[in-house]
């Protein structure tokens, strides 16, 4: 399944192709820009 990311204070739209590979960007977005929130959306 796919995933897609989107946070809440940048222009940040990524697709991931697994849940793993979403969660560790998503992890790495907020570290590197803590005052970000992404958000891991599944697409159907």
């Amino acid at each position: 399944m796919a995933y897609e990311l989107h946070c809440d204070s940048c222009h940040l739209e990524r697709e991931c192709a697994d849940w793993i590979e979403a969660n560790s960007d998503a992890n790495d977005h907020e570290a590197a820009y803590p005052d970000h929130w992404v958000t891991i959306v599944a697409l159907e």
